[in-house]
Formats: structure tokens, C-alpha cells, sequence
């Protein structure tokens, strides 16, 4: 061969050389951090008791994304943004951009992602008797990393910003207006990223259209068996009163509306008002369960085990026809004792948002407009009782209905306290509550036999019932698929273990994992579970490092393999050695893993 090919080979060496290096760099891009930050104000100083804004600019690298606040899979990290403030600088709320839904290799279904530059920010404000002069501000991003291939270990961005308290009669400038002009500094907090729930329905649609719900559902929550009773009792009080009057009648049922409006208005109050309290409840083990507690016990009301009663001097005092409209008043503020078994959960929903908030007014207004949902149907009706002869009555289908609410609610219980049994378990549940309430409402519970057409709607909630315990059953990633996948056994690290495949002359595999990886999770189902892998893994001694929340042992291990990412598998030999070319960093095909596990199995 001639120089001048020698030369191009060595070139073409050279490049794929480059090429590789470029790539592996962009895989971890060794120990530089992945997301750089910096914060700015929104003006050039504050004046005491005055508000304003910080945004945090994080650019995260190369082809590398983080994950939403509030990640589609449970088992994500989220990203969270944290402020550090001196005493006389209060942070009101955390502001996070609206994430991009992607669909990537590494996942199954959509994702919710930040990446290349995105801007986070906070409301602050200034105490009024703040002391002219600088004040640090330090603002902490918590983030995992990902890419196609690989995930990093979470990590955290830091940057510093000095807020400047003015003095008297010192003029202020905006700075950066077209920043601060633009999300997720104008409109609803962003921090329900993922669009679920009463906060996403804002931030998606606006205060209007929440509202219009909260009327709907106050309106639907009429349709429950808790507060269809009321209806005949409400009316006969409403008739009892008017003396054939119409108008008169209207004015009752008018004040018996506005005392139900002042009951949930108030319970709206003092949720904004104490927003810390509902919003970490809400996050403690026992106020979860408890709740779980609470509808089981509510679902057993339903199925008629006991009888959740109003106290007797209640009763008294609500059941007699009292005059004017102190009576319809009084009415209508305790009325919602009866209505709790359904209307909980529901109302639950909205407290907890409405906490989050922090803001009584809003808080007020929209349990005033839940109580005018609920009390529409008594207006109307309250207004023509003198023309109705007869209210149909809670029978036979009404007790059924009780039983199809019981199942709800134990179906929620399981909701709330998911987190605190096993996945599969909790799937399980699901499916047997799908398959008994389609058997009793369907077959077993006899109510309402002589009613042909009552017998034909059983059946149907019968069958849709035992449909969606199949449905759940045959799930992909359900109970059945789960327990399928038998996969290859893992053994937590141990150098002992290590120590004794070689001196046996068994190879071992190291697995470096976590449950906030994604390609982790995807090499457990499409290539673990491979009955050739399994096989040859099967002649190996096969061990986890779990670097979901990395102790020492873990970080000393990290360090001593050189792991920069998950997932990442090591191969070691015979001789107790590890074979660097066939380790593993990132995702890779069933047979490009059989074909490494064959290089070292016996």
C-alpha cells in the first residue's frame, strides 16, 4: 500500500476516532453537570412591601432532558425548584414552565420533559419594614437527567442573585420586561405541570371554565344517594311554609341555598387560609390513611352495614317545619352533614386545590358557586312544590345505588393508600373490586327484581363491571403480564459474592440501576425477560447496585467501576476481571446483550 492510502486510512482512523469520543462525551459528558443556571430580578430594586419576580434560567445540555415538576410515572424525579431568602423576604409561590410532551425511544408512552433552555421562576415580596441594602438570594434546581440511552443520578444546579432593598424616593427600573411579560410569570401557577386536576383545568382553560365545573359538579353531586332523600323533606318544608305562595316559596328556598352557600363558602375559607396545613396533610402516611380509613367505613355505610345519622337535637331541630327564614336558614347550614358520605371525596378535591392557593376570596367564591350547583335543584323545586302531587320515592333502586357508591369508595380507599402496599397488590385489588361489584350489582343483589327495566340496567353495570376487571387484569404491565415476566433473578452487591464467583471461575454481572430510570425499566421488560438472556444469565452470578438513593456503599462503588450513568452493566470474567468492552451504558437491544453475555458465559 501507498502512502497516500496509508494516509487515508490513518485519516479515516482519526475521524471515527473523533467521532466516538464525541459521542461518548455527549453520552456523560464526564463530570460536567448537565443543567447550568442563573437567576435575574425583575426589578433593579425593591421598595419595602413592594413584590416582584425571580427567574431562573436553567440550559440543560446537549441532547439531555429533565423531567416535568410533576412527571407522568410515579417513579420519575420531578423537578423542583427551591429559594433560599433572608427573613424579610418572603417567597409567595414557585412559578414552573409548562413542559413539552415527547414520546422518546426509552419509553413507552408520552413524557413530560424540559429541555434545551427553559425558565422557572417565584413571586416574592419585600416586608414593609425592610431595611435598605443588599440581600442574598439562593436559588436551588433539583433534577434527574436523561437521554436516549442513559439516566443520570439526580443532582442539583445552584446559582445566587442579590436582591437590593431601595431606600426612600430611590426611583426603580423594570429590567428584562419581555421576560418577565411571558409564562410562567403571567396567569396561574404552573406548578401542575401535567394539566390533572383542578389546578391544570385552570392553567389550561381559565378561572371561567373552573368555575363553570365546580357549578356542574355541585349540580351532579344532587344525583348521589346521599342527597336525594333531602329532596322530598326540602320540598315538604318549602310547601309547608309558602301557604300556596309561589314567591313566597321562592324567598324560602332562596335563604335555604344561601345558608348551605355560607357552610362550603366557609369551609373554602379556611382552606386558603390555612393552605400549608391541607397542602402537607395531604403528604403525611397517617393523614392518607386515615382517609383511606374514613372510605372504607363510608363505603361500608353504603352497603347498609351501619347508618350514619345526624344528631338527634340536629334532627329535631331540621326536622320540624320551623317558621320563616330563620328556619330555612338553619336548614340549609346544616344540611351538608347528610350530604357528607358522597359529596367527600369531591369536596376533599377542591380543598386540597383551593389550600394549595392560598387565597380566601377565590377560596369563598368557588365553594359558593359548589353550593348553588347543589342547590339549584331545591330552588327550582322548592319554587313549584304547591303544583307536585308526588315525589318518586328512595326504594329498592335507591339501596342498590347506595351498594354502587360502596364500591366506589372502596375503590378510592385503595386510591389513597397505594403507595403504602405493592404495586401488583394494589392492581389486584382493583380487579377484584371491578369483578365483585359487577357480580353483586349484576346478579347477586336481588333489588328491584319485579322491575323489568331496573333487571336490564343491573345487567348492563353487571357485565361492564366483570369487562373492566378483565380489562385491568390483561393490562400490559397489569398483575397477570407483571407475574409473567419472570426475568433474571438479581442479587443485591455483595464483594463477597464477587470474591467467591471467581475464585470458583464464574463470570458476574453488575447491574447499576434505579427506579427513576427509564432504559432501566426497559431493559427489565424487553431484554431481561428474554429466554435467551435469561439463559446464559442463568451461568452467571448476576448482582444489583441500586442507586436510587446511593449511601456509601453505593457511591464508593460508583467510583470504583467509573459508573457516570444508569443503566450501566458490568461484565466480569473467569478471573474476577472486568471485560471494559462489553460493559453496558445505556439502552441496547435483546441480541446485542445476548451476544455480549456469550463472550464471558461458561
Amino acid at each position: 500500500m501507498n502512502n497516500s492510502g496509508t494516509r487515508r486510512i490513518a485519516l479515516l482512523a482519526a475521524v471515527l476516532a473523533l467521532f466516538a469520543a464525541a459521542t461518548a462525551a455527549q453520552t456523560f459528558f464526564a463530570d460536567e453537570e448537565l443543567v447550568d443556571v442563573s437567576a435575574g430580578l425583575s426589578l433593579s430594586a425593591f421598595h419595602p412591601g413592594s413584590r416582584g419576580f425571580v427567574a431562573v434560567t436553567a440550559t440543560i445540555a446537549g441532547d439531555w432532558h429533565i423531567n416535568a415538576h410533576e412527571p407522568l410515572d410515579e417513579y420519575l424525579i420531578p423537578t423542583v425548584l427551591a429559594i433560599d431568602a433572608p427573613p424579610d423576604i418572603a417567597i409567595e409561590r414557585i412559578l414552573y414552565p409548562e413542559p413539552d410532551r415527547l414520546r422518546l425511544e426509552i419509553a413507552d408512552g408520552d413524557m413530560l420533559l424540559y429541555h434545551g433552555q427553559v425558565v422557572f421562576g417565584a413571586e416574592l415580596s419585600v416586608a414593609p419594614g425592610a431595611e435598605p441594602g443588599p440581600r442574598e438570594i439562593a436559588v436551588r434546581l433539583r433534577y434527574q437527567g436523561c437521554n436516549n440511552l442513559t439516566c443520570r443520578e439526580p443532582a442539583e444546579a445552584t446559582a445566587t442573585v442579590v436582591l437590593r432593598v431601595a431606600g426612600p424616593g430611590e426611583t426603580v427600573d423594570l429590567v428584562d420586561p419581555d421576560r418577565f411579560a411571558a409564562p410562567p410569570f403571567t396567569g396561574i401557577d404552573g406548578g401542575d405541570a401535567g394539566g390533572e386536576g383542578f389546578s391544570g383545568m385552570v392553567a389550561e382553560r381559565g378561572l371561567f371554565l373552573a368555575f363553570v365545573f365546580i357549578f356542574l359538579g355541585g349540580l351532579a353531586l344532587n344525583l348521589t344517594p346521599c342527597i336525594y332523600p333531602l329532596i322530598p323533606i326540602t320540598i315538604g318544608y318549602f310547601g309547608g311554609q309558602s301557604g300556596g305562595k309561589a314567591s313566597r316559596t321562592f324567598v324560602l328556598a332562596l335563604v335555604y341555598v344561601l345558608g348551605m352557600s355560607i357552610t362550603y363558602s366557609v369551609l373554602g375559607v379556611v382552606a386558603a387560609m390555612t393552605g400549608s396545613l391541607f397542602g402537607s396533610a395531604l403528604q403525611n402516611p397517617w393523614v392518607i390513611l386515615f382517609i383511606a380509613a374514613v372510605l372504607v367505613g363510608l363505603a361500608l355505610s353504603m352497603f347498609g352495614l351501619w347508618e350514619l345519622r345526624m344528631p338527634r337535637f340536629l334532627t329535631r331541630r331540621t326536622g320540624r317545619a320551623r317558621q320563616g327564614w330563620f328556619g330555612a336558614l338553619f336548614m340549609g347550614l346544616t344540611v351538608g352533614i347528610l350530604a357528607a358520605p358522597c359529596i367527600g371525596p369531591f369536596v376533599l378535591g377542591l380543598l386540597t386545590w383551593v389550600g394549595e392557593m392560598g387565597r380566601p376570596v377565590l377560596g369563598f367564591l368557588m365553594f359558593f358557586t359548589l353550593a348553588w350547583g347543589m342547590g339549584l335543584p331545591f330552588l327550582v323545586l322548592g319554587t313549584v312544590s304547591g303544583s307536585i302531587s308526588r315525589l318518586p320515592q328512595s326504594g329498592n333502586w335507591m339501596i342498590w345505588v347506595r351498594k354502587v357508591f360502596g364500591f366506589i369508595l372502596i375503590a378510592m380507599a385503595v386510591y389513597f393508600g397505594r403507595h403504602f402496599i405493592p404495586a401488583r397488590i394494589a392492581w389486584f385489588a382493583y380487579v377484584a373490586i371491578a369483578a365483585a361489584a359487577g357480580l353483586w350489582l349484576g346478579w347477586l343483589d336481588r333489588t328491584g327484581e319485579t322491575a323489568r327495566g331496573f333487571v336490564v340496567l343491573r345487567r348492563l353495570v353487571g357485565v361492564a363491571g366483570i369487562a373492566l376487571a378483565a380489562v385491568l387484569l390483561l393490562w400490559p404491565g397489569g398483575p397477570l403480564r407483571e407475574a409473567g415476566m419472570a426475568g433474571i433473578r438479581w442479587t443485591p452487591y455483595e464483594e463477597a459474592l464477587v470474591e467467591k464467583a471467581a475464585a470458583d471461575g464464574t463470570p458476574v454481572l453488575v447491574d447499576f440501576s434505579a427506579d427513576w430510570c427509564i432504559p432501566c425499566h426497559e431493559l427489565e421488560h424487553a431484554v431481561f425477560t428474554d429466554p435467551a438472556v435469561m439463559a446464559l444469565a442463568g451461568q452467571t452470578v448476576t448482582l444489583k447496585v441500586d442507586l436510587t438513593r446511593p449511601g456509601e456503599t453505593e457511591q464508593a462503588l460508583k467510583k470504583r467501576f467509573g459508573v457516570r450513568g444508569v443503566p450501566t452493566i458490568i461484565f466480569i470474567d473467569g478471573a474476577g476481571e472486568e471485560v471494559r468492552e462489553l460493559r453496558v451504558t445505556g439502552l441496547v437491544e435483546a441480541a446485542e446483550f445476548r451476544r455480549r453475555l456469550e463472550t464471558i458465559a461458561r
